[in-house]
Order: structure tokens, then sequence, then C-alpha cells
């Protein structure tokens, strides 16, 4: 008797199971999507991550220390990712079905990570592509949980733009003034 009450929940979680699963795959995002359709590229390290239920469903909150804006930089020293870690459907016969609606961004305080970041809410974003869009810093590369390595554009110095700078100038200088003495002195 009972064993046919839990055929129906069994099934539903099968079915929900699935369509996490189906939800779950997810298309190939290259690197250049990446950088184009991320609203931000930070590097930065996570400080805390909390967890709050709201009705049905429970999400995680990931707050990081901004160590660098690689993409649309802003004056905010921290941000909010939040994304679904939990959420729950009632069925007709009144059981309730759990799953899990994203795959597990893997974050831990004090990891030092590499987030491509959308816009979600005023305070907050979520990780665009999933655990395409998120790294972490392994022996100083940035790896995501698919094992897609990263490299990361070092920042210059001002010091080492001023000098670069200087270089083109004076090589601008050089040319010119070569192409002024050849000029100058007429044919051979």
């Amino acid at each position: 008797m009972h064993f046919r009450k839990g055929i129906p929940i069994a099934l539903l979680c099968f079915a929900l199971t699935s369509t996490a699963i189906c939800l779950g795959s997810f298309a190939y995002i290259d690197d250049y999507e990446l950088w184009k359709e991320a609203d931000t590229v930070v590097i930065g390290t996570v400080t805390s991550i909390a967890e709050e239920e709201a009705s049905a469903e429970t999400y995680r909150f990931v707050e990081i220390s901004v160590e660098r804006y690689l993409r649309n930089p802003s004056k905010s020293s921290t941000l909010v990712v939040l994304y679904s870690v939990r959420h729950e459907v009632q069925t007709g016969d009144g059981a309730v079905a759990t799953y899990s609606p994203s795959i597990d961004l893997g974050f831990s305080v004090g990891e030092r990570v590499l987030v491509f970041l959308e816009k979600t809410y005023p305070d907050s974003y979520s990780v665009y592509g999933g655990i395409q869009g998120k790294y972490s810093f392994i022996d100083r590369h940035a790896i995501n949980q698919m094992g897609r390595v990263m490299d990361i554009p070092t920042p210059m110095s001002p010091y080492a733009t001023i000098i670069l700078g200087s270089g083109i100038t004076i090589i601008i200088l050089i040319v010119a003034y070569i192409r002024h003495s050849v000029h100058a002195r007429g044919p051979p």
C-alpha cells in the first residue's frame, strides 16, 4: 500500500532530476564569448559565503573582495555573487520534491578567483556561463571546473606605460629624422 503511494513521488523525483540534468547540460562557451558577453570580469578573493532560504528556494550569497577589474571597472571593492542552490516543488498530493537548479560553482572562503559576471540585481551578480565562467587560481594559473586554463593579462605599472610610450615616441622621432635626412640629401 505504501509502495504504491511512493511510485508517483519517485517518478516525480526522477522527472525533476532528469530536467535538472538536462538544464545542467550546457553549450560550450569559448574564451571570446566569455569576455564579450560578461558584464564585468574580476579577480578577487572570496571573503564570505552565506545561504538564505526564501519560500521554496535556498540562495547562496558569495562575497568577493575585488583585487582587480579586468572588464568594466567599478569603484566597488566588493561584489556579491548570488545563485540558487535548492528549489522545492510541491506535488498535487502534497509531497515535496527538492532539486538543485544549477551545478554548484564550488566557491570557498579564502579562494582566489577569476569570475565572469552578469548583473542580475542592482546589488548582485551571477556567474556568466556557470562553471565555465568561474576560475580558481592554482599555482598562479586560472583553471575552471572543466579543466580549462585561462591566461590572465598582466597589468602594466604606470612606469612601464610611460617607458613604453616614451620608447615608441623616440622610435617615431628617429624614423622621422632618418627620412628627413634622406630626402634632404637628395638622390645619390
